[in-house]
């Protein structure tokens, strides 16, 4: 079951993230504390399940939320979970489509119960196969989506410990098609083992690099300084791909947006972060198809 988790408090977004990660066959793949991120996220995720707070950050509205996901045609099952437990909201949250109400002082326990029953009623997925051919990328040999996310939660956790915080990067590589169509398989190939080496030559050996998808790159930065530094990194990485490769017959620099998100401000479970700073990634042209990283 696929997850999303719409919680302003980041000390309880952290509880309810670690607590789902101890269920079997649950995964959280994306959270947001305000209306417009969450709306924008929900959307595009199409996750099975929200988990919704009712107060948002910046004064937002969970019902709010509720309202909007349901009349745009979101139809995967919200559970709202709040601190304002009165009968009227119940029934305001009832009538905007909700399909459970949680009280946070007294019905977490109740939520994980039955989120436990709604997991087993669901068909097994056989996820395996796709995890064998994913822990490694076969053209680049960087790590692939199930050893990155390996390594970003022991990561996050270590972060955690030390107090400290860590950095999240995608790069979403534009333009591959008509690459591919002008100057061939082969070229373009060495093009991308090109731009896994300009990346990790601006790694440190503690950082994670991978390349997830055909037409995706993600870092994972461990150490960062401030929201500035790690906003000034987004940009160099960018500016990696502004020369030219020297693979092509024609000069032709190879298009990359890069986003990024930070732990433990922006996110806390790991396909989280990659899935936020994917979002950044294409900015407000979000792709029709979901995240990579919630297939």
């Amino acid at each position: 079951m696929n997850i999303f988790v719409v919680e302003d408090s980041q000390s309880i977004r952290r509880l309810l993230v670690r607590r789902l990660e101890t269920l079997a066959g649950a995964r959280v793949v994306g959270e947001a504390n305000g209306e417009a991120q969450a709306q924008a996220l929900i959307s595009w995720l199409k996750p099975d399940t929200v988990l919704l707070d009712l107060s948002l950050a910046d004064g937002g509205s969970g019902l709010n939320v509720l309202k909007q996901l349901r009349r745009t045609g979101y139809a995967g099952r919200v559970l709202v979970f709040t601190n304002q437990a009165l009968e009227p909201y119940r029934q305001a949250c009832a009538q905007a489509g909700a399909d459970g109400f949680y009280d946070k002082a007294s019905g977490l326990e109740t939520l994980f119960d039955d989120l436990t029953s709604l997991i087993d009623q669901e068909p097994t997925r056989d996820t395996a196969p796709q995890a064998s051919i994913l822990l490694r990328d076969g053209l680049t040999g960087l790590f692939g989506e199930v050893a990155l996310l390996e390594r970003l939660d022991h990561a996050a956790k270590t972060a955690h410990r030390d107090g400290t915080d860590l950095a999240v990067y995608v790069m979403v590589m534009g333009g591959l098609a008509a690459l591919v169509e002008g100057n061939g398989v082969v070229e373009v190939n060495d093009v991308l083992r090109d731009v896994s080496r300009r990346i990790g030559e601006v790694c440190e050996p503690t950082d994670v690099l991978a390349r997830h998808a055909a037409d995706q790159f993600s870092l994972v930065v461990t150490r960062v300084e401030s929201t500035d530094s790690a906003a000034a990194f987004a940009a160099q990485l960018g500016d990696l791909m502004t020369e030219s490769f020297q693979q092509l017959p024609t000069a032709a620099a190879l298009r990359a947006q890069v986003g990024m998100a930070l732990f433990p401000g922006d996110a806390i479970a790991p396909r989280s972060l990659l899935t936020l700073a994917e979002a950044r990634a294409y900015g407000a042209q979000l792709p029709h198809r979901s995240s990579a990283f919630t297939h």
